[in-house]
């Protein structure tokens, strides 16, 4: 073989040679299927819009609906990571094992001796007799379609592993359509067949201890009607070649990640080994030192990328300016992992985070006598409930530990609910040096030394580990960790990397002393119950259902989806879309049944990419997927959908995990929905973006073509409209976005986010919200937003939200041309965090709940929920609207007030703020200040009071607490105390 072709055939033989052996293999007489879901859609190895076919155990295709081709055939699997799966933020599933087939194929047009690249456009798949059969057209240069449809087959000849591929053309136009393609992994030329014309333009060979592999590259001219090929895989190999420059990470039975490939590419060998130190430290070495979190592998790509010493090693690393930012984090994701292997403790928790040692306790007394000694003191703080941040004034008892390793919840002397727990003492460095520490929590922690952070491992999470660096001259330093439990597992671990055993050891022993000043004087805690005197709905979320309205469970007990999309087909049943690993869609009938076994649930589809959205349009079924709009199709009418026809996918997308489509609504012949902006794991806005990205789209149902109505949003969880069909949408707090807001979509208007577009936005004038959700007192996930026409709720809003749970009201009204107005308390007692919200035939709302793994779920709740809320006409006493006026506001009530309510200034207490939107994730509130009442006048109904207030400012938030005592004449007290107005605009007189 030539040099050239050596070096063409590169990429594919080595991974082949150095790749992994299959298992023997006994030809099958029937296919079997490896999963449930054999063919799906997702995200696959950092390529967006791919179909996969799980063809058999030992054959696993992807198909790149973005050109109609073949992206990959291979033989292993593959790893579902990302939130729908593992709940992690970031991951995207990647295909593992021996790779057959890897080649960018292309089609072509020939026609009067002139060859053309044709347009390809996606429909969709469809299951015909057990097989998948992919559907595309290809677009003439006179605009003509030509109708391609190919179907990929598992087959075998002995033990080698093969591919039938059947293409059908139909309406060619007098084309000839060729597929530019390769034949790869074959044991000898001649294991391929095909019924069409394969003109070869390139032979390719590698030999190896045994045989060798030939690849034969050029264009397969389809036939007029059915055209197959067969290609007949080399089945691997069970002994690698001897070369003294082997892949990294190329071990027979395991795959070649992204991060091994990338590695190689580069010049790290230059310097690094995996398992033995050279100029720099050995890969393994680095895997030992470093967790696998987020923040440590954005430090570690960014040290690759800027270069310098303190990291990696003592040598300076040589900087790598052009590495693209993707490769860096899979380099590094990579390194991190070659220490994954280690077996799991009795505790299911990795040896490299618990070292193997077993879980220590802390003994907590409320009696303890301060005195000076070895370890750290542990001091114990009760938290208040409904309260995220505020904790006993005194902890409530104390301990002395000599190493902080406390594995699970009853390590924490039965105090593993609701605490905080600051330890606190001396550290003690042997030298001067630089120091690694690592601190593992369930849930937060935080590592503070001589008074500066050195790791922040924050919020709610699992058994989760994060490092941090500092140089510390010898001798003591102040150290304190704070630890924060709300429930579920608990965990606290204090380590540090020792640089003469290159391994993380616990921080004991002599490193740890304390004082009699590190003790805090303990004080009883107030009973739980009696520790808040508030009550629900009085500055503190509503705790029950609406009592206008009865709660009916809407599935069985059995049925557990997180929901995704709802719509309905009849008034007896309704579809649901969930967003988990199989991406399914249910049909539930019977769902008013007042005996929730006696619903019916089938499901109808499966394998869907993140569908977040569902519209039944005249007996018609669509689902928003991730990045496509599809419809469902029973073709057979069996029940069971045979066709995800594509309807459109007419938008830019990424491998980002958050690029999300919401939705999904229909107006005048038309779907809207919204696409959500790429986030880096964290929160962080990636950058740069996609430009199709927090848009409002308006997609055509019979063209597939998508117009982009608004722009500027983040994370737009929700469209919805009111009862005149205006179109809101509830967008998520980030950056550029304070707290988290309903808009009013108006064609061609920026809402305000500026992370897609900075320059192309600067000095554009941005939408006003219509309410905003001040973030954790009555908002944090808003998702969809709905009308409410009932009863005394006339033309008002209503919207679901996830994390602060339950449904949100809102009444708005139009001032100087922008919409605004006050947000309520209104509904919580359901069993989950609210993600979608649809009004049933019958007039009742369907409630679908959802929750994951973070902040995407509402604590203490359900991850899953369906349940239906019915109007029962009963009054409940509460401001039904607030609306403004020239010098102040109208608040009126839903019931006149009682007799003896006498007007004064003791009724209310009134705020005002604003949101300043930053660059900086979320914001808080700006000037807030206590408003003065000039006066106060309640309507000859009593219904209505009038509040008179000085110093009002457009563009501000008023606040409003009622005086929890206020009774109705009915003798109801007032069901929630709190509204929010969002003041644009003040009228004028």
């Amino acid at each position: 073989m030539t040099k050239k072709n050596l070096a063409r055939f590169g990429a594919l033989c080595m991974l082949l040679l150095l790749g992994w052996a299959c298992q023997d293999q006994k030809q099958n007489d029937t296919t079997e299927r490896p999963r449930d879901v054999w063919v799906f859609r997702s995200v696959l190895d950092l390529k967006p819009r791919m179909a996969t076919a799980a063809l058999h155990n030992d054959l696993w295709m992807a198909y790149n609906t973005q050109n109609a081709t073949l992206y990959k055939a291979w033989k292993g699997g593959v790893e579902f990571d990302g939130a729908v799966y593992t709940t992690k933020h970031g991951p995207q599933p990647t295909s593992l094992g021996y790779a057959y087939f890897t080649y960018e194929e292309g089609w072509v047009l020939r026609k009067d001796g002139q060859t053309t690249t044709p347009k390809t456009i996606y429909k969709g798949h469809k299951i015909v007799d057990g097989e998948v059969i992919f559907q595309s057209e290809l677009e003439t240069p006179d605009g003509k379609r030509i109708t391609l449809n190919e179907s990929p087959r598992y087959v075998s000849k002995g033990e080698a592993t093969g591919m039938t591929r059947i293409f059908n053309l139909d309406n060619t136009h007098g084309y000839e359509v060729g597929l530019k393609t390769a034949i790869t992994s074959l044991g000898s030329q001649n294991d391929y067949a095909t019924t069409g014309t394969f003109e070869e333009n390139e032979a390719l060979t590698h030999d190896y201890d045994g045989g060798s592999l030939a690849q034969k590259n050029g264009t397969l001219w389809l036939a007029q009607g059915t055209t197959e090929i067969t290609n007949y895989f080399h089945p691997g190999f069970d002994q690698v070649a001897a070369n003294n420059n082997v892949k990294l990470g190329a071990v027979e039975g395991k795959k070649l990640p992204l991060g091994a490939e990338f590695i190689e590419a580069s010049d790290c060998k230059a310097c690094h080994n995996e398992t033995l130190k050279t100029v720099g430290p050995a890969y393994l070495e680095i895997a030992n030192k470093y967790a696998d979190d987020e923040k440590t592998i954005y430090k570690l790509a960014d040290k690759i990328k800027n270069g310098g010493s303190g990291v990696w090693g003592d040598a300076p690393m040589t900087p790598h300016p052009n590495l693209e930012e993707k490769k860096l984090f899979e380099m590094v994701k990579y390194i991190l992992s070659l220490d994954d292997n280690l077996d799991n403790d009795e505790t299911g928790q990795s040896v490299k985070y618990t070292l193997g040692k077993k879980s220590s306790s802390m003994d907590f007394t409320a009696d303890m006598t301060p005195s000076a000694g070895a370890g750290l003191v542990a001091n114990l703080y009760a938290r208040y409930p409904d309260k995220q941040d505020e904790y006993s004034p005194a902890p409530i008892k104390n301990a002395v530990v000599d190493q902080v390793h406390v594995l699970n919840a009853k390590g924490f002397g039965g105090h593993d609910l609701n605490i905080k727990i600051i330890l606190q003492g001396k550290l003690i460095m042997p030298r001067d040096d630089s120091y690694s520490f690592r601190l593992i929590s369930d849930d937060g922690s935080m590592l503070y030394i001589d008074g500066k952070e050195v790791i922040d491992n924050g919020g709610f999470h699992g058994f989760e580990a994060v490092d941090g660096e500092v140089n510390l001259s010898q001798g003591e330093h102040d150290v304190r960790i704070e630890f924060f439990q709300g429930g579920g597992g608990a965990g606290l671990s204090f380590q540090w990397y020792n640089k003469e055993t290159k391994a993380f050891e616990l921080v004991e022993g002599d490193m740890l002393a304390h004082t009699e000043a590190d003790f805090t004087a303990t004080a009883p805690f107030e009973p739980i119950e009696a520790a808040n005197t508030k009550r629900p709905g009085d500055q503190i979320p509503l705790e029950d259902v609406h009592p206008s309205f009865t709660l009916h469970q809407a599935r069985p007990s059995s049925f557990e989806p997180k929901v995704g999309g709802l719509d309905f087909l009849s008034e007896d049943s309704m579809i649901v879309s969930t967003w988990d690993a199989d991406g399914s869609v249910y049909r539930v009938d019977n769902f008013r049944s007042e005996d929730p076994e006696q619903i019916q649930v089938t499901r109808i589809a499966a394998g869907l990419a993140e569908p977040l959205g569902v519209k039944v349009v005249d007996g018609r079924i669509f689902v928003l997927q991730k990045q496509e709009l599809t419809e469902l199709i029973d073709a057979d009418q069996d029940g069971s959908i045979d066709e995800y026809r594509t309807v459109s996918n007419d938008w830019k997308v990424s491998a980002n995990f958050h690029e999300f489509a919401f939705g999904l609504i229909y107006k005048d012949g038309h779907f809207y929905a919204t696409l959500a902006t790429a986030i880096l794991p964290g929160g962080a806005s990636a950058d740069p973006q996609i430009e199709d990205r927090g848009k409002v789209v308006k997609i055509n149902p019979d063209t597939g073509s998508v117009e982009f109505v608004a722009f500027g949003l983040r994370t737009p969880n929700g469209i919805g409209m009111d009862v005149n069909e205006e179109i809101f949408v509830a967008d998520n707090q980030g950056d550029w976005l304070p707290s988290s807001k309903i808009v009013h979509i108006q064609n061609g208007k920026f809402y305000g986010s500026r992370s897609v577009d900075f320059e192309g936005t600067e000095g554009v004038e941005e939408k006003l919200p219509v309410v905003w959700l001040p973030q954790d007192e009555i908002g944090n996930s808003p998702s969809e937003p709905t009308y409410l026409n009932l009863g005394p709720y006339k033309n008002q809003l209503i919207h679901g939200e996830v994390t602060h749970g339950g449904i949100k009201r809102v009444f708005y009204e139009e001032v100087e041309g922008q919409l605004q107005g006050a947000l309520f308390r209104f509904v919580q007692g359901v069993e989950a965090g609210v993600n979608r919200i649809r009004w049933a035939p019958d007039g009742s709302l369907v409630v679908g709940g959802i929750g994951v793994s973070g902040n995407w779920l509402h604590y203490g709740k359900l991850h899953h929920g369906l349940q239906r809320l019915e109007y029962n006409g009963k009054t409940t006493f509460e401001m039904l609207s607030i609306k403004a006026k020239p010098n102040g506001f109208d608040i009126e009530f839903t019931e006149p007030l009682a007799d003896n309510v006498t007007v004064g200034k003791d009724l209310l207490e009134i705020e005002m703020f604003y949101y300043l939107p930053t660059v900086n994730y979320g914001g808080p509130k700006m000037d807030l200040r206590e408003m003065p009442i000039q006066g106060l006048t309640l309507s000859d109904d009593r219904k209505t009071l009038s509040v008179r207030i000085p110093g009002l400012k457009e563009n501000h938030v008023v606040y409003f607490h009622l005086n929890p005592e206020m009774k109705s004449a009915s003798g109801q007290q007032l069901w929630s105390t709190e509204a929010w107005y969002t003041l644009n605009r003040i009228p004028k007189p």
